[in-house]
């Protein structure tokens, strides 16, 4: 099997030819994309009825996503073509292709000698495509073994294991040749509990953007553990009023409501199409003083960092609000042309198949100075949130977020699980009733994909503990 390095000395030869076909309509830049990505996933579900366990059903199934994307920009305009053949014939034939789908104008822009060459390739010893399958099985076995062990209400447990190995190679008409080399495990761990004449669910995630080393410190046992717990909290749980309240969000995923509600409002396309509350605002107080939010693709073993974007741009971060005063929006080239803003190397796509999009990497709220507990003991009557689940947000601002596990606070106290809720409102209400932010600060590496434009991609976020002075509390919708 040819490797992704012996690949690339082949390109590598072939790129100037590429980039000229490019641009030979009379684009003004032009970039290629090179990828060779393997997936590996592994399933298993098991039973436990009348007393008896029953065999283990498993699966397991690798993919391998191996291409080329390139593009071209011209003067509002741009050309796309993907190919799977990354011979020199082949990327050229699609490179006319992709030169083809803008308006022709005399050429007048050649490539750029190389200026910027970067490696950013070396995986750790332990990377999963080194990993024996048997190894891989091995967690799926013991944490379900783990599970069913832990209560004997344990039904039905389903451990599911994937993982990837993407490598891409980046070059542009401006001089710029990269590879990177980046890899993801997770581990899921979902257990059904038969309680009280009814059955529940709930899951544990574990992994993020490390080798497979990983569950030597966060044992597949640990994450049976969580699961069971989890179920156990939701069999036990009440229903609860609903109403307006303050709301405590729990370090950690309590952060994908900014993500949904707020980070896809400052993407540049989102507001290009006139499809977020917050434009206009650039400059102007949206939230209090110590609310500061960063894109930070730089983040150690987030899931989307990384060393470029998919365009080449080195990855920074990026203050979008700082001291609650709205700073800048998330840009690739092609948006940051259009509205005249300054590039943060936030293009990024799904694979070689799909143009870049602006994109959010590894999204995070700065911590502040509060106690988590004391937040807690300063709400008289509210709601705390442990685990957000599914979300929608509304082109106005408008979310919904159902609560998978949650506590209702009586008194500053935490007192019984609830369920069958959901939080809703406002994202500019939301950033604004941030009235307090926890020194607790937590990033989520081991789950997180952000679907857009019908891409998907791999994803962070990091969040302390906060308080919302005002949220709505209402009844999740039954087929939630």
């Amino acid at each position: 099997m040819t490797t992704f390095a012996d690949r690339t000395l082949a390109i590598a030869e072939a790129v100037p030819d590429v980039l000229r076909h490019l641009l030979g309509t009379g684009g003004t830049w032009a970039d290629l994309f090179v990828e060779q990505t393997c997936h590996h996933r592994l399933a298993r579900h098991q039973r436990l009825r009348g007393g008896r366990l029953h065999a283990p059903r498993t699966t397991a199934r690798r993919r391998r996503v191996e291409g080329a994307g390139l593009r071209v920009l011209g003067r509002g305009d741009a050309g796309f073509a993907a190919t799977d053949d990354v011979s020199a014939a082949g990327l050229i034939a699609a490179a006319t292709n992709a030169a083809r789908r803008i308006p022709y104008t005399s050429p007048t822009t050649a490539p750029a000698a190389w200026t910027t060459l970067a490696d950013a390739t070396a995986l750790p010893d332990d990377a999963p495509d080194r990993i024996r399958p048997s190894e891989k099985a091995a967690l799926l076995e013991a944490a379900a073994d783990a599970a069913f062990a832990l209560d004997e209400r344990v039904c039905q447990v389903e451990v599911r294991y994937h993982d990837r190995v993407r490598r891409t190679l980046v070059a542009t008409s401006s001089g710029v040749f990269c590879t990177e080399a980046s890899l993801l495990i997770g581990l899921r761990v979902a257990v059904t509990l038969r309680a009280n004449g009814r059955s529940v669910t709930a899951h544990a995630v574990g992994g993020g953007a490390c080798g497979f080393g990983h569950f030597f410190t966060e044992p597949p046992e640990h994450l049976a553990r969580t699961a069971v717990e989890q179920a156990r909290q939701r069999a036990a749980a009440r229903p609860m009023s609903a109403g307006t309240m303050p709301v405590v969000l729990a370090a950690g995923w309590g952060g994908v409501w900014l993500h949904e509600a707020v980070g896809h409002l400052l993407e540049a396309d989102v507001v290009a199409a006139g499809r977020s509350p917050l434009a206009g605002w650039e400059g102007g107080a949206v939230a209090g003083e110590a609310v500061t939010l960063v894109d930070d693709p730089t983040w150690p073993d987030g899931r989307g960092s990384m060393a470029f974007d998919d365009e080449g741009t080195p990855a920074t971060p990026t203050t979008l609000i700082e001291r609650g005063i709205l700073r800048g929006l998330l840009t690739d080239r092609l948006w940051a042309d259009r509205l005249d803003r300054p590039r943060t190397g936030n293009a990024r796509r799904q694979d070689y198949r799909y143009p870049p999009l602006p994109r959010m990497t590894n999204l995070l709220l700065r911590p502040g100075d509060a106690d988590p507990d004391a937040l807690i003991a300063a709400v008289a009557d509210g709601l705390y949130v442990e685990q957000i689940g599914h979300g929608v947000t509304h082109p106005d601002g408008r979310f919904a977020f159902d609560v998978v596990a949650g506590r209702r606070i009586e008194a500053g106290r935490l007192t019984h699980p609830v369920a069958g809720v959901q939080i809703t409102g406002t994202s500019r209400d939301a950033l604004a009733g941030l009235v307090g932010i926890a020194r607790d600060l937590h990033v989520e590496a081991a789950r997180g994909l952000c679907k857009k434009a019908g891409q998907v991609v791999p994803i962070s976020v990091g969040m302390p503990t906060v308080l919302i002075e005002a949220m709505t509390v209402a009844p999740a919708p039954t087929d939630a």
